[in-house]
């Protein structure tokens, strides 16, 4: 069950919604920046509307965060590299904003799929800034995934990266841009008509 507090910080977007911080990450998502918590400036707040959950980069994060799964459901895949004697190779790149991406870093060992988890409604997870993931769709579950984040600052800045089996990713540059007037209003309505389902 979601946090009362989380009910209230997405009623307060929605009140206030010509002033809320609505982005589009093109093609996969359209994202609301509610801000850091008024009691601890570490945790900041944000809602995530995926309009694609075809499977991601395995990649890390900047920022630790729970995402408590609000509508849709998706699966994630958890990934390491292991060290083995066949002579296999990860490569890892660096990621900068815009899906821009450094020559590769050729590491040791293969990667590898160690565990796998579903998100659904109600259900919160933890996603460490150590923790290499991807996601993707849950073929029973035709809704778009609405997700509610904490996300927590660490002390000590980290660095996103992608791994690959590959040298060479190909990556459409998706620079994170303002939302249109016709995406907010979209967010606007499944927000209210979710809000209106789930909170008394």
């Amino acid at each position: 069950m979601i946090d009362p507090k989380y009910f209230d910080i997405i009623k307060n977007q929605i009140n206030n919604w010509q002033q809320a911080d609505v982005r589009t990450v093109p093609g996969v998502m359209t994202q609301v920046h509610c801000g850091p918590d008024k009691d601890d400036p570490s945790i900041d707040y944000q809602i995530n509307w995926f309009i694609d959950c075809s499977e991601t980069y395995i990649h890390n994060h900047r920022h630790s965060f729970d995402t408590h799964c609000l509508e849709g459901r998706y699966s994630e895949k958890l990934w390491e590299i292991i060290a083995d004697d066949s002579g296999a190779c990860t490569y890892q790149f660096l990621r900068h904003s815009g899906n821009v991406f450094d020559s590769p870093i050729k590491l040791p060992g293969a990667l590898q799929l160690v565990n796998s988890r579903r998100h659904f409604p109600g259900n919160r997870m933890h996603v460490g800034v150590d923790q290499y993931h991807s996601i993707f769709p849950n073929a029973s579950s035709t809704e778009r995934v609405l997700t509610f984040l904490v996300k927590h600052t660490p002390l000590i800045p980290v660095d996103m990266f992608v791994l690959s089996d590959q040298p060479v990713i190909n990556a459409p540059k998706n620079e994170i841009q303002p939302a249109t007037e016709e995406v907010r209003q979209s967010l606007y309505d499944k927000l209210d008509s979710w809000l209106a389902k789930h909170h008394n």
